[in-house]
């Protein structure tokens, strides 16, 4: 059975987890943006630098989620954890790169494919992190 600080930190590992989710959401909205379309360049790049700053923030999240969700595992003894978080870890971190990199390719066909393949990462890392706290199905 759970104690109160066990119960605490997997409650806010698992809200952690939802505003990663959420911020996945917002990158691929941005990877998505009409300004991508745009005729003007600096539109082009605007959207380009805003899908850059989501990807990096969900990023960030994942890796929120990822720390949270280890340190509530680790106390509830669950075992495989910290192999897990570093694989994701890594996903995570690969993933925030992707992103930075991908502003700066060119063209808007290369740009969003970096940031999707970015996503992917991202996704693949928060994956791990819910099954972390959320445990496997």
């Amino acid at each position: 059975m759970m104690n109160e600080e066990q119960s605490k930190r997997l409650a806010e590992a698992a809200e952690a987890v939802l505003q990663a989710a959420d911020a996945l959401d917002d990158a691929g909205n941005a990877i998505t943006d009409r300004r991508f379309e745009s005729e003007q360049e600096r539109d082009r790049l605007q959207a380009a630098q805003q899908m850059a700053s989501k990807i990096d923030s969900a990023g960030k999240r994942v890796e929120d989620a990822l720390r949270r969700g280890t340190i509530a595992a680790a106390a509830l003894g669950r075992p495989g954890a910290y192999l897990r978080y570093r694989e994701a870890t890594a996903a995570a971190r690969d993933g925030r790169a992707m992103g930075r990199l991908a502003a700066d390719l060119d063209g808007t066909a290369n740009k969003r494919a970096k940031g999707e393949e970015a996503l992917v990462r991202l996704d693949t890392a928060l994956a791990a992190a819910a099954i972390i706290i959320f445990g496997e199905d």
